[in-house]
């Protein structure tokens, strides 16, 4: 649809600018000079919408491409990841759900998720939610699992102000993962906290 918008104005102008040259005499030198500026700014505009995109897409790939050849490993989470850089985090959120179903093994959308849930859209109950559903998802390798508790435990201290429901959180990774870093790294917040 906004091709044919800029087709048509393109047609417009290019017709204003024949029939000006046709028609106007030669003291109407302002007049040319008018739309022949028009005629410029549509094009600079033509330029850098459609052609200075696809330049810049091809320099890019001559310069970062793999000279041997070897085909670019996709990013999962790359459309993700532009719908958040444009400000579009409820279609960000979509985009890295689908990643959730498809990369069951990848705890990165959930941790997006929960950082869009916190940061922007400024809902530290609707970051804990994702973070535990992500938890409860998949049964996840020790490192993953803790990170996913001790960032719940985080939120719930530093974001909603609840130190119990931080320090419960705390003893489940005490719990669940014994004689690990992880389960020092909690002792050691417990005491920070006075809940040791």
């Amino acid at each position: 649809m906004k091709g044919i918008i800029y087709g048509v104005i393109g047609a417009a102008i290019a017709y204003l600018v024949i029939h000006v040259y046709r028609t106007a005499g030669p003291e109407d030198v302002f007049l040319r000079m008018s739309v022949s500026i028009l005629a410029g700014l549509y094009i600079g505009l033509m330029f850098i919408t459609y052609a200075l995109p696809l330049i810049s897409d091809a320099v890019a790939r001559l310069l970062y491409s793999d000279p041997g050849g070897e085909p670019e490993i996709e990013d999962p989470m790359h459309d993700g990841r532009a719908l958040m850089a444009q400000g579009d985090y409820a279609g960000a959120l979509k985009e890295f759900r689908k990643v959730t179903e498809t990369d069951t093994e990848n705890r990165m959308p959930w941790i997006e998720m929960a950082k869009i849930q916190l940061t922007q859209m400024e809902d530290p109950d609707g970051a804990v939610a994702i973070l535990k559903e992500g938890l409860e998802s998949h049964e996840w390798r020790v490192n993953d699992a803790a990170y996913f508790m001790f960032r719940m435990a985080e939120i719930h201290l530093k974001e909603r102000e609840d130190k119990d429901s931080a320090v419960n959180i705390l003893r489940q990774v005490i719990e669940l993962f014994p004689e690990t870093r992880h389960s020092a790294n909690a002792t050691h917040q417990l005491r920070e906290l006075g809940a040791l």
